[in-house]
């Protein structure tokens, strides 16, 4: 191990976050946080001159919702959203390392300055949430030195804990063990059956949901509780940010009570009425059990898909907090025919996993030759070429990879060239399993140019795909006929054009963070006060608007696809909800009784909010595909000179 300092693992939580480290035993140890809890709600507040992470911000969104965010981690990866945080678009990389900077801060305070550590993620994260994850631990302050899937992490601390990882047992001749980790966490569910073997884990199959966890349980229960109080009195307690907010609190404190009493009170308060709501364990399975039912489909499927039978899985590892959960258990044991495992804390499993690898990682950097804990995963998402249909004409993936191949792993297919005399070749690299491009992840490209002149239609183009166990994809293309080939590799990188996080603090606190002393200057065809940066961001995001608005109505390059797509469906949204607070408005004018008059308005209250939001979210799909547009270079036909008002300002932006 390296004597700068100790491995690390950090459990980057939808709802907590862990550290943990080696001791000088080589055993994972949780950090305590500065409060000195072993876990750290993964939330954000924005006080009037700090911004606090942790247990405090929570508590503290009851007061001001508006400047609070938490379950950012199921936006990692998503370009066309951001949470609003004080009237800031904050993209959730950002949001995530605030919450590492104040793990790596409180962890400092105990066992002093690191900068290495290994980052877990839900095992079907796809490589564009893998990489968003590694900018935000850049951002930290902190080394990634590998991601490593949880279900992955939870089976290395189960098996140093029940004596598999043996390091001193180079030839594996332990008897291999296949467990199935069921993680079931704040916002995102994983099943994962690994094989262990001494210190070997190899990952057989796994599958997951990035948009289901406890939080979906507490939506449930916090419907409930509305609906009980609207039905009594007649208006929402979800209409009133602030109640809203606490009434949130309030179910999730009534699901962790009903995991150990049959039954629990929860106390309501809105528009003056307070009301005492009594929710029973049975109620609360019946309300979530569609929910619970897709934990159970997704687990029947990763067994099939390893090719095994329940049979032959010789244990279920529990990891996550929603797995204490008791009909979670009752489902896994009818399920299984067995106890489940839950000898693995769930909330500190995935973190000392982690320390424990990155134990190994240092080891095999400082002593290549020794022996070390392998783990060998499988891409939960399949890699494939975008290639024109021959039939249809029509472009489709083409998949080279299928997912839960093991990795390192190759492969490589044929395509034709599609007309003569073809210049040059484009190999559109993407991530996922359907047949559709655009509902795929686009990774890269790998382009051969400069062919020779008379190719004909038809020549024979070879791809060759080889994705390494570190993540790194590279892709061949080759044209045999001409000895022509090229190579490209598409690697997690850090993001250059990310804010540092003292900016994005400045920014939502308020604070300047920009030479004050600089004189207005002119911009283009607009006058911009540089001593107040948020003009001139302000005014690109305006610009940037109109861009796309107009752009999403042509015709796009490939390049702005996704952007384009983003901006469709919210614009589809934006019309639905109009038409909802359309119908809402006419219903709130026919006279009723009191109590009706009362429930319809909470319903119009809610009409509008949630139009409100689809409107904002529309407009800033509408920004992102202009801000595309700018980066690549595409101008919309009349708004050029928005378009060159756009680069100067990004120009003079770069300056200030």
């Amino acid at each position: 191990m390296s004597s700068e300092q100790p491995p690390i693992g950090i459990d980057l939580g939808t709802t907590y976050s862990v550290v943990a480290r080696l001791d000088s035993a080589g055993r994972p140890v949780t950090i305590p946080n500065e409060l000195g809890d072993l876990v750290t709600p993964s939330a954000l507040f924005v006080d009037d001159d700090e911004i606090i992470i942790g247990k405090e911000a929570v508590k503290a969104a009851v007061l001001k919702p508006e400047a609070y965010a938490e379950c950012f981690k199921r936006d990692m990866g998503s370009v066309a959203f951001r949470r609003k945080v004080c009237g800031r678009k904050v993209p959730p990389e950002i949001l995530s390392a605030f919450v590492l900077d104040r793990l790596r801060r409180d962890a400092q305070r105990r066992i002093g300055p690191f900068r290495k550590v290994v980052v877990t993620v839900p095992a079907f994260f796809d490589e564009s949430r893998r990489r968003t994850t590694q900018n935000a631990g850049w951002l930290a302050g902190l080394e990634v030195l590998d991601i490593i899937n949880e279900p992955t992490a939870a089976a290395i601390a189960y098996g140093c804990d029940r004596g598999f990882l043996d390091l001193t047992d180079p030839d594996q001749s332990k008897t291999a063990e296949k467990i199935l980790v069921y993680d079931l966490g704040g916002g995102t569910f994983d099943v994962t059956i690994l094989e262990i073997r001494g210190a070997r884990f190899r990952t057989l199959a796994t599958d997951g949901d990035v948009r289901l966890g406890g939080k979906d349980f507490d939506e449930r229960l916090v419907r409930h509780l509305a609906h009980q109080f609207l039905d009594a009195h007649g208006v929402d307690p979800l209409a009133d940010p602030q109640d809203a907010a606490q009434l949130w609190l309030d179910a999730q404190d009534a699901k962790h009570a009903l995991s150990e009493r049959t039954k629990t009170t929860v106390l309501s308060f809105h528009a003056g009425i307070r009301m005492r709501m009594e929710v029973s364990r049975n109620e609360f399975e019946e309300m979530t059990a569609d929910l619970l039912e897709r934990t159970e489909t997704t687990a029947s499927l990763v067994v099939r898909q390893a090719g095994l039978s329940w049979a032959e899985i010789d244990r279920v590892l529990l990891v996550g907090g929603s797995s204490r959960m008791p009909m979670v258990r009752d489902m896994l044991r009818k399920l299984t025919g067995r106890e489940p495992d839950c000898s693995q804390s769930p909330d500190e499993a995935v973190a000392h996993g982690a320390a424990l690898y990155a134990g190994a990682l240092m080891a095999k950097e400082t002593k290549p030759s020794e022996s070390t804990c392998e783990v060998v995963n499988v891409n939960s998402h399949s890699l494939g070429v975008v290639g024109v249909h021959r039939t249809t004409g029509h472009k489709t993936n083409v998949v080279v990879i299928p997912k839960n191949t093991p990795l390192p792993a190759g492969a490589s297919r044929v395509f034709h060239t599609a007309q003569a005399d073809q210049r040059s070749i484009r190999v559109p690299v993407v991530e996922g399993e359907s047949e559709r491009p655009e509902d795929c992840i686009a990774l890269g490209e790998c382009v051969v140019k400069d062919l020779p002149p008379g190719l004909p239609a038809g020549a024979t183009i070879e791809v060759e795909y080889r994705y390494a166990a570190n993540g790194l994809i590279s892709v061949t293309a080759r044209v045999p006929a001409v000895r022509y080939s090229a190579r490209v590799e598409i690697q997690r990188t850090q993001a250059s054009d990310l804010d540092d996080l003292n900016t994005w603090r400045a920014r939502l606190l308020g604070k300047p963070h920009w030479d004050r002393d600089k004189a207005d200057e002119a911009v283009g065809n607009v006058t911009v006060d540089l001593s107040d940066q948020a003009s001139i961001l302000q005014r690109l995001d305006a610009l940037y608007t109109k861009l796309g608005i107009t752009a999403v109505q042509l015709s796009l390059p490939q390049t702005l696809s996704a952007s384009r797509q983003a901006a469709v469906a919210a614009a589809k949204e934006l019309s639905q909800a109009r038409e909802a607070l359309a119908h809402a408005e006419q219903a709130s004018q026919v006279s009723l009784h009191d109590a009706a008059v009362l429930h319809q308005g909470a319903k119009l209250s809610l009409a509008r909010t949630l139009c409100e939001e689809a409107q904002k979210r529309a407009d800033f799909a509408s920004l992102v595909l202009g801000r595309d547009c700018v980066e690549h270079g595409f101008i919309p036909p009349g708004v050029k000179s928005e378009f060159e008002e756009c680069v100067q300002l990004r120009r003079r932006l770069a300056t200030t």
